[in-house]
């Protein structure tokens, strides 16, 4: 016979009895509360039956606080094992077995130690730790006591958060994947509300650590002066090539011009050295340009990843750097 079936044909028989049998212990019960039990019994046994497990466990719930009786902790945890709450259908059949005492034949007892055994292995004994006092636990949304804890914490097997709280602190959460009959021990430190929060990454070979935070005055001019020089740098370049360009196609006609009509070698000698010289500008403003626009391109993304420090003076000597050297210009440093 089947754990399920089995249970099923002992509500059915319990439905009509329990409630009943609870009336001799309980005298103070109302008869108007005898019946409400005895319906709300028969109608989690009925939910049970349907697979309605959390309704019938409410039902069953307050049939047991309006007539107590063991018979209903009976009921009480065969749901919980239907809702794999294991914990809790230990507890209840532990509950079962004391109240109920000499009233349970031996057969009785001996089903209900081998259920309750086999449950231990989908529980885990788990112990909490922290540096603190008077923090709350709680496991899966649920308060399980308050540190330090008198001895491990059951729980049962699976995913479970575990979560500590206390007035004051940073709230602690953590997420376990816990085996039956797997004792666990957890630490969980909580730090202070006002606990400066620890700084990231070492800090640099030679750099002062308490020194004064920048103005923003000081943090703008470190980060955008570098950007900006090259940038328009970038847009002067370009726009001087642009222009050149323009030249060296309109001097080009005009080589074209001289190459299809004129019988002058002069002429054309001339026309073809003034489109050497302005494509010659036009090639090297392209040039500056393309090497500006990698620069801006280069302090754009190290103004963004530097954060709020910029860089002290004595380390500005690699930026680059454009002068003139006779009629040629010549861009200096490195990235």
């Amino acid at each position: 016979m089947s754990i399920r079936f089995r249970t099923l044909l002992l509500l059915a028989i319990t439905s009509s009895s329990a409630v009943v049998s609870a009336e001799p212990a309980a005298p103070a019960v109302s008869a108007s509360a005898t019946t409400e039990a005895r319906e709300r019994f028969q109608r989690g046994v009925a939910l049970y039956r349907e697979g309605s497990f959390d309704a019938a466990l409410a039902e069953f719930r307050r049939a047991y606080e309006i007539a107590p009786n063991y018979r209903i902790l009976y009921n009480l945890a065969q749901v919980q094992v239907e809702r794999h709450d294991s914990v809790a259908a230990l507890g209840l059949f532990g509950q079962y077995l004391q109240q109920g005492g000499s009233e349970l034949d031996a057969e009785r007892r001996a089903q209900v130690e081998r259920d309750m055994q086999s449950l231990r292995g989908r529980v885990a004994d788990l112990t909490v730790e922290s540096n603190v006092t008077g923090a709350q636990l709680s496991i899966d949304g649920i308060e399980a006591g308050t540190l330090p804890l008198a001895g491990p914490v059951q729980v049962n097997s699976g995913v479970r958060q575990v979560t500590l709280v206390k007035p004051g602190y940073q709230s602690v959460s953590r997420s376990l994947t816990i085996a039956g009959a797997q004792p666990l021990h957890l630490s969980l430190p909580l730090q202070p509300l006002d606990a400066r929060t620890p700084e990231l990454g070492p800090t640099s070979v030679g750099a002062t650590t308490n020194s004064p935070p920048l103005t923003d005055a000081q943090r703008s001019h470190g980060l955008s002066a570098p950007f900006w020089v090259s940038a328009v740098a970038t847009g002067v370049f370009a726009g001087t090539a642009v222009t050149f360009g323009l030249i060296t196609l309109n001097r080009n006609q005009r080589l074209d011009d001289e190459l299809n009509g004129s019988t002058d070698p002069v002429a054309i000698d001339n026309a073809r050295h003034s489109v050497k010289t302005s494509a010659l500008v036009t090639d090297v403003f392209t040039g500056a340009s393309i090497v500006a626009g990698v620069a801006t391109v280069y302090f754009a993304l190290s103004n963004s990843g530097s954060g709020e420090k910029s860089p002290p003076k004595a380390a500005r000597a690699d930026r680059l750097q454009l002068g003139a050297s006779g009629s040629t210009l010549v861009l200096s440093g490195r990235f």
